[in-house]
């Protein structure tokens, strides 16, 4: 045990002001996958997002206020700076790419949009149990499956994004293959958002064994 534990308590509002960002994370993956079965439908869900984004935000605003005035953290002040962005950069994603499936005008959905958001959607959900581990600092072999679990989701987007832009290319419409490849490669940077995540999470728990 660290000495400062012994003379304050640890500030737990981190862990509960995290798994407020990772549940909103989650909620945006769920509209997202929604939005991709739905087209051209459910793109008024797009507004769903930007205000989970907005809140994520707020959320964001709060941590650093309590990272500013609080005297003991139950993670290294360091470690909340990195994790705090990094929640951050998920949620600005997904609302970028939803945001797109909305302007865009796709006249029908497709398979590589729904796995795409089905992949994303998975990964929000071990990002959060993956949180839920970190927050007791006595599983890290619980933080680390989940973030194994992340990279590999994330190595899978990475093929699939290989796999659809040459599909893409072997299409006529032009305007339609700009947009696509544009979505999917959204689509992409929100997984790799995401795998950021799972290293901030997996560097935090293994400094804390």
């Amino acid at each position: 045990m660290r000495i400062r534990d012994l003379i304050l308590p640890e500030d737990k509002i981190f862990f509960t002001l995290f798994k407020d960002m990772a549940g909103k994370i989650a909620e945006a993956a769920t509209t997202l996958n929604e939005i991709t079965h739905e087209l051209p439908e459910g793109t008024e869900k797009s507004h769903k997002v930007r205000q989970l984004e907005h809140l994520g935000d707020e959320v964001t605003r709060h941590i650093y206020e309590h990272l500013n005035e609080s005297l003991i953290t139950p993670l290294e002040p360091d470690e909340i700076a990195r994790l705090a962005p990094a929640f951050d950069d998920v949620l600005d994603k997904l609302d970028w790419v939803t945001h797109q499936l909305a302007t865009y005008e796709i006249p029908q959905s497709n398979d590589v949009l729904k796995e795409y958001s089905y992949l994303i959607l998975m990964t929000s959900h071990e990002i959060s149990d993956a949180l839920d581990a970190l927050a007791t600092l006595n599983h890290p072999d619980d933080v680390r499956s989940h973030v194994t679990e992340i990279s590999r989701l994330y190595n899978l987007s990475g093929e699939l994004l290989s796999r659809a832009v040459l599909d893409l290319f072997k299409t006529q419409d032009l305007l339609m293959i700009i947009k696509l490849k544009d979505i999917y490669e959204s689509m992409a940077k929100v997984m790799e958002k995401c795998n950021d995540v799972g290293h901030a999470l997996s560097d935090i728990s293994m400094s804390h064994t």
